[in-house]
């Protein structure tokens, strides 16, 4: 049997399609835990923010930050070694620069409460997951800016409840967006 230069070329492209697939899911999978504990972390703190004492209300970010970074290292060892050799170190020096970025912001531009704060780290990371959506698949791109979203109608909305609004709706965003690419 001869195959014809035109029908290897189709079923080479045909196996180029299959592989990008295959790298987007992957792509999908591997970011899954890390859109749950983040989702969970979101949820838990902004819901303490909403019910809990002042006195204790102030922790549950930090506490939240110190509990996802802690669970985001261990996660990071279940996934799969990259057989290009690619270093993980990257992708914590990105969150590193994303927290100086924030840091530097907020010394620039005056906010005068928490309500615009934490709107401001919902649009920046609503569009950071756009940007990662570039790379990995329209799944993640819809999730930033569902993201962006629920964080603008939050703002200009639900003044009174906002933390359990961005609570639920953003870190439930998250979460389910995690579920949803781990069974992609």
């Amino acid at each position: 049997m001869t195959i014809t230069k035109d029908a290897a070329a189709q079923a080479l492209g045909e196996v180029e399609a299959a592989r990008g697939r295959m790298v987007e899911a992957r792509s999908y999978a591997n970011a899954s835990p890390f859109l749950i504990i983040w989702g969970a972390v979101w949820m838990f703190a902004d819901l303490a923010i909403q019910f809990a004492p002042p006195s204790l209300a102030n922790y549950a970010w930090p506490a939240g930050i110190l509990v996802g970074t802690v669970a985001s290292i261990a996660a990071s060892f279940t996934l799969p070694r990259r057989a290009d050799g690619a270093k993980g170190w990257r992708a914590f020096g990105l969150w590193g620069v994303i927290a100086g970025f924030f840091v530097a912001l907020f010394l620039v531009i005056p906010v005068t409460s928490g309500v615009e704060i934490h709107s401001i780290f919902g649009i920046v990371f609503g569009f950071l997951y756009m940007g990662f959506g570039l790379w990995m698949g329209w799944r993640v791109i819809a999730l930033g800016a569902a993201l962006v979203a629920l964080t603008l109608i939050g703002f200009y909305e639900v003044r009174a409840w906002y933390g359990l609004y961005m609570g639920l709706v953003s870190g439930g965003a998250l979460i389910l967006g995690g579920l949803w690419l781990r069974k992609i």
